[in-house]
């Protein structure tokens, strides 16, 4: 590796770390086979190249952070509308939720138990003057509209996933996400918000998320009756690869009508930066052509509700 400055390399690696900096140098190390790669680094990898590509990660990542915090908001408002036109409390009725959500499973406690749980920490923690107001004046119970504001990603996802199938596809219906009748698909809504909840944490614990190959991936099958997100289910568009997953976010931050640049932004900050480190958007699972395909096509323009959030 070309290493132009020794001590200014130095510093960093005393403050970013070795191990860290060396998932992004790996790239560029010289390949011996399809799975595995020689010490040597190709000719003319240079330190400042691995280091810009480190910074390109953290400016992602930030990006990345910013669409999932306005997605998060607006269903969190979504859920309790929903759940709150069955009362204030209809989070405490387990009639209100779905029952495989709801039942025990053997030994171990239902889902819905290990949320409660969940939302009794949540709300034990809770130093916000509202969830001091309620517990000082009324019986410390808290309507499903304030319940929403304390949980975390993890958490509200979890709650949308234990609401009624009919409550599930109305929220879908509502942020376009459809099956072949033209209904909410709130089964492929749920697990886009699993995947987003997992690469929320990614980020948010400063873990790389450049060329990462993903645990949990947007399942392509439940694409193809969204028309901006059909092009996912070609064979040339790898699932685990964060591709997909951009591509969802993107459609979800435009539905909340939030944000409606995010994906040009995105598309400017991977398309000058990327090649600028010698390295290939193909890495991260985009497709050939992929500029010509929404969200990416003509800036991303909105077709969300403005206002939601």
């Amino acid at each position: 590796m070309v290493i132009d400055d020794p001590a200014a390399a130095s510093d960093l690696l005393s403050v970013v770390g070795y191990y860290r900096l060396s998932g992004y140098w790996y790239p560029y190390r010289r390949r011996l086979g399809p799975a595995q790669r020689d010490d040597r680094f190709v000719e003319g990898t240079t330190f400042a190249a691995v280091v810009r590509l480190y910074d390109t990660d953290r400016r992602l990542k930030l990006h990345v952070l910013d669409a999932i915090e306005r997605v998060e908001i607006a269903l969190r408002v979504m859920i309790s509308f929903t759940l709150g036109k069955r009362g204030a409390y209809a989070h405490l009725n387990r009639s209100n939720l779905d029952g495989q959500f709801t039942q025990a499973r053997g030994r171990e406690p239902s889902r819905y138990d290990e949320w409660v749980a969940k939302l009794v920490g949540a709300q034990a923690r809770s130093t916000e003057d509202f969830v001091v107001h309620f517990q000082q004046k009324y019986d410390g119970r808290l309507p499903v509209w304030v319940v929403t504001e304390i949980l975390d990603f993890g958490s509200t996802a979890h709650l949308y996933r234990g609401l009624k199938a009919a409550d599930r596809n109305a929220i879908a219906r509502d942020l376009d996400v459809v099956d072949q009748t033209g209904l909410g698909n709130g089964h492929a809504l749920g697990n886009w918000l699993r995947v987003l909840n997992y690469v929320r944490n990614i980020c948010a614990h400063h873990s790389r998320l450049w060329n990462r190959h993903l645990v949990y991936k947007i399942a392509s099958r439940q694409l193809a009756h969204v028309s901006d997100l059909r092009h996912l289910t070609a064979p040339d568009v790898p699932p685990h690869r964060i591709y997909s997953m951009l591509c969802v976010l993107a459609f979800l931050v435009e539905r909340v009508g939030q944000g409606t640049d995010w994906a040009s932004r995105l598309r400017q900050l991977l398309s000058m930066e990327i090649p600028a480190c010698g390295r290939s958007l193909a890495e991260l699972g985009f497709p050939e052509g992929w500029a010509a395909h929404r969200p990416w096509a003509n800036g991303g323009a909105a077709h969300g509700r403005d206002g939601v959030v």
